[in-house]
This record gives structure tokens, sequence and C-alpha cells, in this order.
């Protein structure tokens, strides 16, 4: 089974029903029987945040709650230690405070993209997201799919040591 953590930014594209959701589906299949996608708790928070500031109507929020209910939404409690070490050391090597594994700068990155992150690492999951806010781990300690629009009727996705093209594809 394949396994991805969804990054809020995806989250959200897959409610909209947009263009950039339907070619992150033709590109991952997501939904497909054989993938898991993950969504860490703190998404939830987000996207709560999200609604109320946008003022979601019945229809937009019917579709959250359909997707999330596809999805395996896995809770950030201190129960888990392994999680725990990996939020701990995300966090410190973007900081450029881990003892042994020096970025060579401090990145600024919110705590809740760091437990994403964690819980990725933790899951043996990909990262699937739309945000920079995951480049500097992606070579080092994941595996991060960014989708990003570089001109209209385009879109590349980069891996590590990968880019993938799609121009015109619908």
């Amino acid at each position: 089974m394949r396994k991805y953590v969804l990054d809020t930014s995806i989250l959200l594209h897959f409610v909209r029903q947009n263009e950039r959701a339907q070619k992150v589906e033709s590109r991952l299949n997501l939904l497909g029987k054989d993938a898991i996608p993950i969504i860490a708790s703190v998404t939830m928070g987000e996207i709560e945040g999200f609604v109320q500031r946008q003022e979601w109507g019945p229809e937009k929020i019917k579709r959250l709650k359909d997707l999330v209910n596809r999805l395996a939404v896995i809770d950030i409690a201190a129960a888990d230690d392994k999680l725990m070490q990996a939020y701990a050391t995300l966090w410190n090597y973007s900081k450029n405070a881990l003892p042994d594994d020096k970025l060579g700068r401090s990145i600024g990155i919110g705590q809740n993209d760091v437990w994403i992150a964690a819980l990725a690492r933790t899951a043996k999951a990909d990262l699937v997201t739309t945000d920079r806010d995951y480049d500097h781990f992606h070579k080092v300690w994941l595996w991060v799919y960014k989708f990003y629009n570089t001109r209209p009727a385009s879109l590349r996705i980069s891996a590590p040591g990968r880019v993938f093209d799609f121009k015109g594809v619908a």
C-alpha cells in the first residue's frame, strides 16, 4: 500500500475540487484503493480555522466532511514515542540545532508543519504539499511531492532528484 500524508494545502485543493486537485489525483491516485491518504489532527485544526475565516457554506463543509471520512486522521498525542522523537529531530534540524546533522542555517517553519512532516516520517509515508515549507526535509528526512503551478495549464511536481512536468494535462 502506498501511504501519503497530505499537507493542509492539498486538502484545501481537494475540497475546492479545482484543477490542481485533479492533477494531484491524476498523478498520485491518493484516493485509490491501493493508497492510504493520511492527515494529522493539526491539519483538521488548520482547516477549521480556514472554514471560520472564509465563512464556508454548507455545501463546502459537506465536501470537507465527506473527504475527511475517506482519510486516516492521526492524533499527534504524546503517547507515540517515535512521533515525538521525529518531531524533535525535525524541529532541531530546521533550527540548525541538531548536533550530528547541521543544516547550515535556521529555517522558518511552523510547528504544525513540523508535526505533519514528523507524521510522514514516522508513518513511512510520502508527504504531499503545495508549499515550500518542507523543501529542506526532502533530500534528507522525507520524500516530498510538491505540486505547484508554473504557468497556466501546466503543473510541476518536484520530488528528490526528479521534477515532473504535466503541460496542458486535464
